[in-house]
């Protein structure tokens, strides 16, 4: 399954990602920050990574 690292501080927005990657076959990992998302993409090297944070 491909895996998809979702960087949203918006506990929402990364359910509603989630659930519609979950649904399109993906294997989303939600983060809030991009710190947090640094070692998950070291430990889990992931197809993908969303960022949504805007600045």
């Amino acid at each position: 399954m491909n895996k998809v690292i979702i960087v949203d501080a918006s506990d929402s927005d990364c359910r509603l990602m989630s659930s519609l990657l979950t649904r399109a076959g993906y294997e989303p990992i939600a983060v809030g920050e991009m710190e947090a998302a640094k070692p998950e993409v070291t430990k889990l090297s992931p197809d993908t990574v969303i960022n949504s944070q805007t600045r």
